[in-house]
């Protein structure tokens, strides 16, 4: 069994991410990061290379506001159905939600 080196609490869950007008949905998130579910329809975020930086928002549930996010990608899932991203700018305030959101559902 392969021993998980994160050093974040990770939250199986769905959040809505928006970038650049498109739309992929989370499958898990953590304070330092998340995947990021990709597929190749026209509405949703693609799959964008190891390396790339990307700004995008998320919109959790429970909340209207939505966090701007700049982060880096990190990792490709297995079959390439998306892209680990690790978060390189995001605000304390919004820090400190993800934190409570995580912590509220574990």
């Amino acid at each position: 069994m392969e021993q998980d080196k994160r050093k974040c609490k990770r939250l199986d869950c769905g959040i809505t991410v928006r970038h650049d007008g498109k739309r992929g949905i989370t499958r898990d998130i953590s304070q330092g990061g998340t995947f990021i579910r990709t597929d190749h329809s026209n509405n949703q975020m693609p799959l964008f290379p190891v390396g790339a930086d990307i700004s995008f928002s998320l919109g959790f549930p429970t909340s209207k506001e939505h966090i701007a996010v700049k982060g880096v990608v990190v990792h490709h899932g297995k079959n390439g159905d998306g892209m680990g991203v690790y978060f390189r700018r995001i605000d304390e305030s919004s820090k400190e939600f993800i934190r409570k959101f995580i912590s509220d559902y574990l």
